[in-house]
Formats: structure tokens, C-alpha cells, sequence
């Protein structure tokens, strides 16, 4: 999806939102006006999250690129600062 067309969503659907908030609220539909404005800030939200510049996969196929372990429960004080001492190589 290009910028132009994910724009052109993103006005569609605020201007949908905007026409549903009017309309509750002149029709005394409260719950409806509120969920239809958080529904604009998401809208927003997210159109403003996908124009930011993230960094790709590739940018960190580096030395850090190892899995954690699954779970932090099982190890033992000893390991952790092993782990630890491996990181700040």
C-alpha cells in the first residue's frame, strides 16, 4: 500500500467516524460519539505509527541476534551474570 492510498483511507475513514459522532451526539447516543472519537484516534494513531521510519530486519543481524531463553524462571543466579558477562564482550 502506498502513501497516497493509505492517506486517502485513513480521510475516508475519520470522515466516517466524524459523521457517526454527529450524529449520535445530536441523537443523545453518548457511548456511540465517544467509541466513534476513539475510533478516529486510532485511525490517526496508526496512520501517524505507519509513515514513521522503522529500521529493517537486516540492521540487526548482528552480534546480538541470538534468541533468549524462553523463560527467566529457570535460571540460576550463576547464569545470569554468565549471560551478562557474554553481552559486554
Amino acid at each position: 500500500m502506498n502513501n497516497q492510498t493509505r492517506f486517502k483511507l485513513t480521510l475516508y475513514a475519520a470522515a466516517f467516524l466524524a459523521v457517526v459522532t454527529l450524529l449520535a451526539i445530536a441523537s443523545k447516543m453518548e457511548t456511540v460519539a465517544t467509541a466513534a472519537i476513539a475510533g478516529i484516534m486510532t485511525i490517526l494513531s496508526a496512520y501517524i505509527w505507519s509513515q514513521t521510519q522503522r529500521p529493517s530486519h537486516n540492521e540487526y543481524t548482528g552480534k546480538h541476534s541470538q534468541k533468549s531463553p524462553a523463560s527467566k524462571a529457570h535460571r540460576s543466579r550463576g547464569t545470569a551474570r554468565r549471560s551478562r558477562a557474554a553481552l559486554q564482550e
